[in-house]
């Protein structure tokens, strides 16, 4: 029998608010109740859920939204059977909704769970919908499209400029890019009272769009390997702004260094592909052919003195001898940026 359940989810913050939205428009709700889980596993917002979905509105359809469902059910086997049960027991003429957000570096393996959740609200005659952030690349396309929607104009270069400004073009894949759709449309609403009626044009954006382009740890080591200095310098200051722990960075460059002086020998022994791939990228023949091109534009005593450099910056920050972001520029400064200028 079909019932009024949604199950929304994907890492686009702003396109499941949109969504639940019309949702709820959908099935006519005069009302609705949000349960977010407190903790992991949580079987009591489970049961709220079945309560709240199950009560009767005086005016029309209450609507229950359960907010990260899979936190509630957490790693608890009874709390993931009652979680399917939510769906499957769901009496007539309850509604229900649930929204689960997703970090973006974990959007293409979708958890075991999610599948089984996505069965049982089809199952019932339920929509199932995936919301994905904007991917590099394709924020600029959106924010064309999403000023349309709200009867705005935009410049495309204006677009561009923006996208640039709030991560649009970062690739590195520990961006979290959830929130860029909802910055988007908030720039996108104050730019268009600016404008005042005209189309937003490239100087409307400089003038009021500050660049909020989120940091990347990874940006740093992918910067090592191509051997750019500035833009490891800025990755780093990023990064370090952004508040990422810089013992994390740290280890993220010990990481890569050591890997490129692995790739280094493994070339010099004449080590088979499939064998330099399995011992560099876990099998990945295209990650190890990156790493393997990057130990290329370092010479093997460069990459030596880099990788003692770190465990004597690690060194001197446990003991409390420097701080992390003075200890991290230092060796920034004296294997990169030194090296650049000889």
């Amino acid at each position: 029998m079909s019932a009024p359940v949604a199950l929304l989810h994907g890492d686009d913050g702003f396109g499941l608010d949109l969504a639940m939205r019309e949702f709820a428009t959908n099935v006519d709700a005069t009302d609705r109740v949000e349960i977010v889980p407190q903790s992991t596993p949580d079987e009591a917002a489970i049961d709220r859920a079945r309560l709240e979905a199950g009560t009767v509105g005086m005016f029309g359809v209450h609507l229950a939204v359960l907010r990260q469902p899979l936190k509630a059910a957490g790693r608890s086997t009874a709390a993931a059977d009652r979680l399917l049960a939510l769906v499957s027991d769901l009496p007539d003429g309850a509604a229900l909704a649930l929204l689960e957000e997703r970090p973006s570096r974990d959007i293409t393996k979708p958890p075991a769970l999610l599948k089984k959740l996505a069965e049982a609200v089809k199952a019932r005659g339920g929509v199932v919908e995936e919301h994905s952030a904007p991917r590099r690349g394709d924020l600029r396309g959106w924010i064309v499209n999403h000023a349309a929607r709200l009867g705005l104009k935009i410049e495309v270069r204006a677009a561009h400029v923006l996208a640039e400004r709030i991560g649009g073009s970062i690739w590195e894949t520990d961006i979290e890019r959830g929130e860029m759709t909802r910055i988007a449309d908030s720039e996108l609403r104050k730019l268009a009272t600016y404008a005042d009626g005209d189309s937003i044009g490239v100087e409307d954006v400089e003038a009021l769009t500050a660049d909020t382009r989120p940091a990347s740890v990874f940006a740093i080591t992918n910067a090592l390997d191509r051997r750019e200095p500035a833009a490891a310098a800025e990755a780093l200051r990023r990064a370090l702004e952004d508040g990422q722990p810089g013992l994390r960075i740290l280890a993220s460059l010990a990481g890569r260094v050591s890997d490129l002086i692995v790739a280094r020998d493994l070339v010099a022994a004449k080590t088979s592909p499939t064998e330099v791939a399995r011992r560099l990228a876990r099998g990945n023949a295209r990650m190890a052919e990156r790493i393997v091109e990057a130990a290329r534009r370092y010479r093997g005593d460069e990459l030596d003195r880099m990788l003692i450099g770190l465990f004597e910056a690690d060194v001197a920050i446990k003991s409390n001898e420097v701080d992390e972001e003075p200890a991290l520029v230092a060796w920034l400064g004296e294997h990169l940026l030194a090296g650049r200028a000889g």
